[in-house]
Order: C-alpha cells, then structure tokens, then sequence
C-alpha cells in the first residue's frame, strides 16, 4: 500500500485540485491520497468561504480518500509553521510514503537548495536578515536580501559560522534570477516551506513536486483554469454582496461537477462567511483586552499591540481596521492572521503549548471514502498520536495538555457556526460534538483539464 499526502486548503475545491490527485496515483501509483486541510479558518487569516466537512466532501467525491484536519493554531499561521505542522502530521499518520505540493517551477533541486540555506540559517545569513527587519523591511523582503547576500558570496567563505565549506554547502549557492523565480510566488514560498520543514525534522517523507498550471494565485478571472481565489470572488465579490443563485452557472467549467454540487447545496442552505461578518466578535476583544494583554496574542508585538490598543476607537469591521493597522513592514495578510488571532483567542501560550506536543498531539478525522478501509485499518496500526473518529471519544483519548489544545479547534468550529446562524437569521447545527465524519461511497470523477491550484 502506497499513500501520498497533500497538504490543502480547499477553499474551495477546484479543477486544480482534481488534477492534482490524479496526477499523484498516474505518478506514484499510490493506492490513496490523504489530505492535511485546513478547519475553518485559514492561512491568510480568514473564515473558508464554506465548512470543513463540506470542503472535506468536496476533495472526497473528486478522489482523495481520507482527510484529516490541521489543527487551527497551525492553519492560521504564517506558512513556515502552516508547512511545519503539516509534514508533522503525515509523519504522525505512520503510513504515509511522501507529500506532494504545487509550485510555479518544476525544479525540485533549486527550492531544496534554497530551503537547506533557510533551514541551516548560516551566519551570514542570520545578520544579513537581522539587519533587514531591524531596518524596518517587510519579512518576504527581508528573507530575499538575505539570501541574496549568501549567494553573492564566494563558495569558499559562503557559510562562515565555523562548519565545513565543502561541496554540499558550495551547492547551496544560487543566481539572483534563480532567487527570484523561486521566491516570487506564495505557492513557491510554500514549497520551500515543506522542503525546510521535512530537512529539519530530518523527515522520511519523500517529496513530489507537481508544477502548477492555469491562472496565477492571485488571479480573479474565472475559467477553467480558474484560482479559488476566482470561485471566491465569483461567489462574494469584494462589494460585499453575495448571489450564489446567479454565480453557479458561471462555475461550471472551474470545478469538478461533484465539488460544485457540495458548494452549491451549502451555500442555498447557509450563507458564504467573510472576515467583516466576525466585526462585532472582533470590536468586542479589542475593547475588551488591555494593551498588556494584546501583546500575548500570537505574532503580536508590543509595537503592533500598542497601535491596536491606541486606535481601537476608530474599528469599523475587519477588513477596515486590517487595512488601516497594515503598515510598511506589516502586510494585510499578516496583519489579518493577528487579527484572527486575536479572534480566536490564540496566544503565545497556546503556541508554546502546540509546539511542547510536537505540533499535532492528534489526528482529526473529517472523511473518508469508504473504499479507503485498508488505510483506515493501516493508520491505526501506525498512528504515534490518537485518532480521533468521534469528538466525544477525544476526552477519554487524550491527556489533558492535548485536548487543551483541541479546545481551540473546537472553539473555532462552534465560532464559525454560530456566526453563519446568525448571518442566516435562522438556527443551524451549532454544536462540533453533533457534527459526524463525511463517508464517501467511491466515485470516479469525470475527467477534467490541469488548472491553477
């Protein structure tokens, strides 16, 4: 038995995603593919445009085979711990051979070059980028300066930190046009991320990288090849309204006609969640947290903490207050996280909790294909963590400090729920314990052309 994993979001699930998984079994001949995906919340700092199991039967009906949930500390984090913390996972699953990621360029030896600099960190390129974000630069730019510097290095004094300058350091040296075709894109930094993680962890995981195709990530147009950053603003354009009756037809040809199916029956029974509809959430924590007490928000600074603080007078909604707090070295997206963070509550401590167990203290089951039995059979043979199939099991399955930790994603979830009821004006299933694994009878997915990822 052969199982690839993939570490996803979804958001939503697209032709792209489908090209994906069938490439990985035409490839490798794996028998499965298990998806790492994100809960309801997600790496840019904002709510998924639908639930987890509803984006967790999307990737089930269109061929991967288990998913299981990236705890949401991880999720919502920069994407050196979103990598980190998904590579641990299929690394706790026991029975995972490798992971496959999408990137802009097809040359695997260029990012893993790259990602052993990042990962070793020199000295040399320590000060350098010590020296940047003193100096007040946005860290994606800081991290490219730096590392331009090591390679305008000459091979015999590129790593001066007292280790060994021998050939495999002497490798490591690239071009400035290298650097910028591997740094140029999030899904690139990504694929970086996963090579850094899997080297440092000294991992067994092998990598597989799939080369993306279609519109750019960031790319509205849709298609298709169309980004999920398309679907989304087709389903919730930036004016804030939402009209899935009259957006659906336009959809056809972006995603594979069983994801479609999903996205659309929840979007006619529940409607689409953006980062201003958790305002009201958010303007309360603001208020209701002292500049002391701000400061212990994960990725906060007492800088960034003391500007929260000082301008929380002038908060309108999310997305406002996100622009207004961005700054020259804080972008939106990560000014966005922080205020994500500050909405769930997770702290310094609930980090340093995280990374005591290792990052994944579980595994979260969403769904399965019911064809994939075996792997299911295999996982709890092989699993160094619990598995988690019923959330009312998980209290009598994990040690305290572990469940403390599942509390955010619990919290997260009801969070999610409770906002999507209210935007609705009507109740819905509110409670994460109610909530049963999405089972999948095994489908074969009609065939559709490469898109973006």
């Amino acid at each position: 038995m052969k199982a690839i994993g993939i570490i996803a979001e979804y958001n939503p699930f697209h032709n792209g995603h489908a090209y994906q998984i069938r490439e990985i079994k035409k490839r490798t001949g794996a028998a499965y593919v298990v998806a790492a995906m994100s809960g309801n919340f997600v790496q840019r700092g904002a709510p998924a445009i639908v639930d987890k199991y509803a984006r967790a039967d999307m990737a089930l009906r269109c061929g991967a085979d288990l998913v299981i949930e990236l705890p949401v500390t991880w999720a919502v984090s920069s994407a050196e711990a979103f990598a980190w913390a998904g590579i641990t996972l299929f690394e706790k699953m026991g029975c995972v051979d490798g992971v496959c990621f999408g990137a802009e360029t097809d040359d695997l030896a260029l990012l893993a070059r790259i990602a052993d600099i990042l990962a070793e960190e020199p000295k040399s390129y320590r000060e350098a980028f010590a020296s940047h974000i003193r100096a007040g630069v946005p860290f994606p730019a800081a991290r490219m300066r730096a590392l331009r510097g090591v390679a305008a290095r000459r091979e015999t004094d590129a790593f001066t930190d007292g280790r060994d300058n021998s050939a495999p350091h002497a490798q490591s040296v690239f071009s400035e046009d290298e650097l910028t075709l591997a740094l140029g894109s999030p899904n690139n930094i990504l694929a970086i991320e996963y090579l850094k993680a899997m080297k440092r962890r000294k991992s067994p995981l092998k990598p597989l990288l799939l080369k993306r195709e279609g519109a750019g990530y960031h790319d509205t147009a849709l298609s298709p090849l169309a980004s999920a950053t398309a679907i989304r603003h087709a389903l919730s354009p930036s004016d804030g309204t939402v009209s899935p009756k009259a957006s659906f037809a336009h959809l056809d040809n972006a995603m594979p006609k069983p994801a479609l199916a999903v996205l659309r029956d929840c979007l006619l029974n529940a409607p689409a969640l953006r980062s201003d509809d958790f305002s009201s959430v958010l303007g309360w924590r603001l208020l209701s947290l002292g500049r002391t007490e701000l400061a212990h928000i994960y990725d906060m600074t007492p800088e960034i903490a003391a500007r929260l603080s000082k301008n929380s007078s002038r908060f309108c909604s999310f997305s406002q207050f996100c622009a207004l707090m961005k700054s020259r070295d804080i972008t939106y997206t990560r000014m966005s996280r922080i205020l994500t963070h500050l909405l769930l509550d997770i702290t310094d401590e609930t980090v340093a909790l995280g990374r005591s167990l290792d990052a994944v203290p579980y595994l979260r089951i969403l769904g399965f294909r019911e064809s994939s039995t075996p792997l299911l059979t295999a996982l709890k043979a092989s699993a160094t963590v619990p598995v988690i199939s019923k959330l009312a099991d998980a209290g009598s399955l994990l040690e305290k400090s572990a469940y403390r930790f599942l509390e955010k994603d619990i919290f997260a979830a009801e969070l999610y729920a409770q906002t999507q009821a209210v935007k609705a004006g009507r109740p819905l299933p509110v409670s994460e314990f109610k909530r049963q694994i999405v089972r999948v009878k095994n489908t074969v997915t009609p065939a559709t052309k490469k898109s973006a990822d």
